[in-house]
């Protein structure tokens, strides 16, 4: 798991140690003192500390002091939250301090790995630090705009799409134009004619069932579309194809 959270109150006492994952410690109940790489400092309700990987730190508390441990494996989060021993220390907003103890009372959700876990630390990192964490899921997002880019062929309408994929019209068509440099419109279209292109090539299907696989209601709009972009119908490039086939291989 890339993050997890849990509740922990230390002894008195915390013996200097390292540990490969990044750590972020927040206190809920009580303070500690804490030496995180070779700085001093004293943590309170209202503030957090950071912990990069490897990095030496030991600490005291207060008895009956409660802390929120978040411990992040995940790269990229840790080059943005991690990155320099000065960064050991940062204070909280009051809507980070609400946010925080609300991630506090779900961590037993956190420890089985539920749903989400990973978006709500990150909203938790993102309000404990000020920095922002769009980057950190930037993956899923990436393959979720990919996942509704694939299903253009299959919908008539883009505001459909957009529905089912989550997005507002404006919205998806302001993600995609930026992640492929064209409008949903555009992308359709080109997706419909390379699939035609390659059931006319592969396969001996009639140009209707053709039209009809790729999107089109009926083989006329299909045609329409297909010569204005190659300026042969479906028929004449499929012959056209064959013939340089049979000629390439006769060489």
């Amino acid at each position: 798991m890339s993050y997890q959270a849990v509740i922990r109150e230390y002894d008195r006492l915390e013996l200097g140690h390292r540990h490969a994952f990044a750590q972020a410690v927040i206190p809920l109940q009580g303070e500690m003192q804490i030496e995180i790489g070779g700085h001093y400092r004293e943590l309170t309700v209202g503030s957090v500390g950071l912990i990069a990987p490897k990095t030496l730190h030991d600490s005291e508390t207060t008895s009956g002091s409660r802390f929120l441990i978040i411990d992040v494996s995940d790269n990229a989060a840790i080059s943005q939250f991690f990155r320099h021993a000065s960064d050991s220390h940062q204070d909280l907003s009051p809507l980070a301090l609400k946010y925080l103890n609300f991630v506090a009372s779900l961590t037993d959700t956190f420890a089985v790995g539920g749903n989400g876990a990973a978006s709500i630390l990150n909203t938790a990192l993102e309000l404990a630090t000020g920095r922002n964490t769009d980057f950190i899921d930037q993956n899923s997002v990436a393959k979720r705009l990919q996942s509704v880019k694939e299903q253009l062929p299959e919908y008539n309408r883009v505001s459909e799409l957009a529905k089912e994929g989550g997005y507002s019209v404006s919205s998806l068509q302001k993600k995609l134009k930026a992640s492929y440099g064209k409008s949903p419109k555009q992308l359709q279209l080109e997706m419909r004619l390379n699939k035609a292109l390659t059931l006319l090539r592969s396969s001996d299907q009639s140009i209707a069932a053709i039209a009809l696989e790729v999107g089109y209601e009926n083989a006329s709009s299909f045609t329409n579309i297909f010569k204005k972009h190659f300026s042969l119908t479906p028929s004449q490039y499929r012959a056209r194809y064959r013939a340089s086939m049979i000629s390439h291989t006769q060489l």
